[in-house]
């Protein structure tokens, strides 16, 4: 019997995270979802960055790409992700230093919306599996190959409640995933999801980026970059030519929590009440609106490592399902 290594990836619009087990031990990596397709590419590839050559193409990928290559579309059934998919598997296998013949049991996310479908469910599932052809390419250098089949799909927003069952088996818990494009919502009856509660929204954080960059075009009459505006985001104001300017910080703090009201309202505009459950928050994002959601919610839970929440839940499905 072949060995096995165990692969969950939540290969989101802004960040791709992944989760490996092999002999005991977990191994991680994550990068950006951004890729732009190149040609002879000679500079050096820098850390978190990835020169990978697919099908007689080459894509860059990570950290070197620029903001305005991410993928701005809901489905997730596009080349940008399947790169990113092949990519992390790679670099995973790396780490765990697995053989060239190992077993490859895959978890990986879709949209609430996608996951509900079974006709784009299961051509996702298609493309993954690259139409089970033999998976053929080379990542900064170094070639791979390997074969993907019985592929599990899980979908986004269900946090740790399946990495943790014993914690959620009692009582009602609502997950709510900030993600870069998307946001997300899933209430669970123990560790089970409520069909009629999963719903989506494009409130991610790159929304916010938008209205940030909107309101710096309209009070200082400047235009911003996909880029600049993500450093506007992480450092909490905006400069120009080196000047700070101060007013910024406070209309930067304003929108975040204007963006986690509407996140909020277009939840109870689709039933949720928030009584009688318990409130978690997963997904990159949470972290960025941290300080607004224990305004909103002195009670709810931010997971101690929202990135990989989803992850470790996929984890523990393959671990259940492979045992």
């Amino acid at each position: 019997m072949k060995e096995q290594i165990l692969i969950a990836i939540d290969c989101g619009k802004s960040n791709s995270k992944a989760l490996a087990k092999y002999k005991g031990n977990t191994y991680t990596t994550t990068f950006p979802t951004r890729m732009q397709q190149v040609k002879r590419f000679g500079v050096e590839i820098q850390p978190n960055s990835y020169l990978v050559e697919f099908n007689g193409d080459e894509f860059l990928l990570g950290e070197m790409v620029s903001e305005s290559y991410s993928d701005f579309n809901l489905n997730k059934n596009s080349l940008i992700h399947k790169i990113a998919i092949y990519t992390a598997i790679t670099r995973l296998l790396q780490k765990a230093n697995a053989p060239s013949n190992v077993d490859i049991r895959l978890a990986v996310n879709v949209p609430i919306t996608t996951y509900k479908d079974s006709i784009q469910k299961r051509n996702f599932k298609s493309m993954v599996e690259n139409e089970n052809r033999t998976i053929h390419l080379i990542v900064n250098g170094k070639a791979f190959s390997f074969d993907l089949s019985d592929v599990t799909i899980a979908f986004e927003g269900m946090g740790e409640v399946y990495a943790k069952p014993e914690k959620y088996r009692k009582g009602y818990t609502t997950v709510i995933d900030v993600g870069g494009l998307n946001c997300t919502f899933c209430q669970f009856k123990g560790v089970q999801p409520m069909v009629n509660t999963m719903i989506s929204s494009d409130l991610g954080i790159n929304i916010l980026k938008g209205k940030i960059g909107k309101y710096i075009n309209e009070r200082y009459g400047l235009s911003v970059s996909s880029d600049d505006l993500e450093h506007v985001l992480r450092c909490g104001y905006f400069a120009s030519k080196g000047e700070i300017f101060e007013e910024s910080k406070v209309f930067i703090e304003e929108l975040k929590y204007d963006h986690l009201q509407q996140i909020v309202q277009f939840a109870k505009s689709r039933g949720y009440t928030f009584n009688m459950s318990d409130i978690h928050f997963v997904g990159g994002g949470s972290i960025t609106l941290r300080r607004y959601i224990k305004q909103l919610f002195s009670h709810a839970v931010i997971i101690d490592n929202p990135l990989y929440s989803n992850c470790l839940s996929f984890l523990k499905i393959l671990e259940v399902k492979y045992a």
